[in-house]
């Protein structure tokens, strides 16, 4: 929980309705100092070690498993955590960096739920290992070889779940449950993620304008693309699917400064103005939003994608390759557009679409109904885990 990424923005926003439903304790790691006052502010309380673990990366760790083993050091030394088991009757256990290490604490006769967002990038897929250009297709097989340890020690922690049918697993999507059953053998079922109507709203902050303004961005004359500079993202893939569009790219995350700054002398050399924000506030992010010809997303097996319900929910137009997590949200011509990766007149005439004034207001319109039909709302989420975690779902 070190960054504000989709799974922790989706956690921040559920947990509060978990809390109506359950008598809940939150067990972590590591945090951030905004994340913990709004928990605490939820009246749940916050367990967390003395010392923050740090996930640790390079070359050396992905050969001998270290994040993994000083992830399960971490949980071992967590006092509070380790007595909240015993507290516990039963456990909800989200993934993500070091997640995977607590189920080995946890006694066979206790229930245990485990919210299985996606596969670790690059233990199962090549696209992690390349640069974001593309470039380094040489690493993929020399990476997998090497994670060899690291590969077989994470597939042991999901056995639990296979062997002991008091512990479940539920996918955030259909596509990621697919991954589940064909990388681990595990048949789960389905725990949408949410989206908050009341933080994304379709009535606009008195000073939208103004950030934008700021910002120097002008309103309908760039799309946005969400998420780290990676391959994985597909961020220089979203500057190839503007060009001739006439649109600029406004990256919300990216990555270092140089990664950033050979990000722009890409899209210059394209003809596509590139802008990377990063660290901006909820209010400003919904600004940015608001003001884009077009929420746009070109990730590679993307396991949800809350980017796509959240310009739903904002009445911005999502455009995005029609893979993955996406294809469960978006439907085409109905709500946004889903292209395929690499047919360039395709997004070219999708971002036209996404420009006309009567089809933003008709996709808009069927974004809130298809928010409504798939109940991707907070509230939803906590009543279909108190379902499951109550042996109904």
């Amino acid at each position: 929980m070190t960054v504000n990424g989709g799974a922790a923005r989706d956690l921040m926003r559920n947990l509060p309705h978990i809390a109506e439903m359950f008598e809940v304790k939150f067990a972590c790691l590591n945090l951030l100092d905004s994340q913990r006052v709004e928990i605490l502010a939820s009246g749940i309380p916050v367990l967390e070690p003395v010392n923050q673990w740090q996930p640790g990366g390079g070359l050396l760790n992905e050969i001998v498993a270290g994040q993994e083993r000083s992830a399960a050091t971490a949980w071992r030394k967590h006092e509070s955590a380790v007595a909240a088991i015993e507290w516990a009757d039963a456990i909800h256990l989200t993934g993500g960096n070091g997640s995977m290490e607590f189920p080995a604490l946890v006694p066979a006769d206790k229930p245990l739920h485990l919210h299985f967002l996606e596969s670790k990038p690059g233990i199962h897929d090549d696209v992690s290992h390349l640069n974001p250009d593309g470039s380094g297709g040489w690493r993929p097989r020399l990476m997998h070889l090497l994670q060899t340890v690291q590969r077989r020690r994470i597939e042991k922690s999901f056995r639990g779940f296979a062997d002991n049918p008091g512990w479940s697993v539920s996918a955030n999507s259909g596509f990621s449950s697919d991954n589940l059953h064909r990388i681990y053998g595990i048949k789960g079922g389905v725990l949408y993620p949410s989206v908050d109507l009341s933080e994304f709203s379709r009535v606009a902050a008195h000073d939208e304008t103004a950030s934008r303004r700021e910002l120097k961005l002008t309103e309908g004359e760039y799309a946005v693309t969400v998420g780290r500079l990676s391959r994985f993202k597909g961020i220089y893939e979203a500057v190839d699917h503007l060009v001739g569009s006439g649109l600029g790219l406004v990256v919300i995350g990216g990555g270092k400064e140089s990664e950033n700054a050979a990000l722009r002398g890409y899209g210059e050399g394209f003809g596509v103005p590139v802008k990377v924000l990063s660290g901006l506030s909820t209010q400003v992010m919904l600004a940015v939003m608001r003001g884009s010809a077009a929420v746009i997303g070109l990730a590679h097996g993307e396991a949800f994608g809350l980017t796509p319900i959240e310009a739903m929910a904002l009445g911005v137009p999502p455009v995005f390759v029609n893979e993955g997590g996406y294809t469960e949200t978006v439907v085409d011509q109905l709500n946004g557009r889903l292209v395929e990766r690499g047919d360039l007149d395709a997004w070219n005439r999708a971002l036209e679409q996404a420009r006309d004034a009567g089809t933003r207001e008709r996709w808009a319109r069927n974004g809130l109904a298809r928010i409504e039909e798939l109940g991707l709302t907070p509230e939803n989420h906590a009543e279909r885990l108190h379902e499951i975690m109550n042996g109904e779902g």
